[in-house]
């Protein structure tokens, strides 16, 4: 019900509880009481349209009020996902990251000089644990690339070193590409007896000159 049409019914029951007493007892309202009466049901009506704005006010705020703390609740709440969203992405970066730093670390602890016996191209078995170690690095981390260098020992022509370099570096190459690695990520370059490690003239020293190097671009 409207606040205007409370007024007027208000106004109405009294006039008429007026008039009605009026004609209980027999006797005839004169103009002062008319007006009197009629100044009642006025101030009872304005009072009544007081009372009831006052009331729709505080309705209204109340009502604001719950819209403003719902509103934040769920302010609150987003931000509460969003903060755990982020803590939830930073936790499995740094998870990745601290991943990606053992497996290189442990890459880089592997044996990264492959010998070979006399005049050999062939891989031995001592070696096989450690380029299957650098096989797992490299096919769990595509953009890893790898260097294989070939070298020889002094005995023989350069042409031929070179070559016996290069068939040393192709078959560490051909281990890691059985083992899983991409070919794309390896090069293989020989320098036959070009840098030798050693500059003995005996056999220790050939040993450590007959090799493959195992160098990595990006780490």
């Amino acid at each position: 019900m409207q606040v205007g049409n409370l007024s007027k019914i208000i106004a109405t029951s009294i006039l008429v509880a007026f008039i009605a007493a009026c004609s209980s007892t027999g006797e005839t309202a004169d103009a002062t009481a008319s007006t009197q009466a009629a100044q009642m049901a006025a101030e009872a009506a304005a009072l009544a349209e007081t009372q009831a704005l006052e009331e729709a006010q505080v309705q209204a705020q109340v009502q604001a009020q719950a819209e403003a703390q719902a509103e934040a609740q769920a302010e609150a709440q987003a931000q509460a996902a969003s903060d755990a969203a982020q803590k939830a992405a930073n936790d499995a970066a740094t998870a990745d990251a601290a991943q990606q730093q053992q497996a290189q670390d442990a890459a880089q602890a592997l044996a990264h000089v492959i010998y070979f016996d006399f005049d050999q191209s062939t891989i031995k078995a001592e070696f096989r644990m450690a380029l299957n170690g650098h096989a797992a690095y490299l096919s769990q981390n595509p953009s890893a690339r790898v260097v294989l260098e070939g070298h020889a020992d002094e005995r023989g022509t350069r042409e031929y070193n070179i070559a016996l370099g290069e068939r040393r570096g192709n078959a560490v190459s051909r281990y890691l590409v059985v083992q899983g690695v991409s070919v794309d990520a390896i090069e293989v370059v020989s320098f036959g007896e070009e840098r030798p490690v050693n500059a003995g003239q005996d056999s220790a020293s050939w040993s450590e000159n007959r090799r493959v190097e195992i160098r990595y671009i990006n780490y």
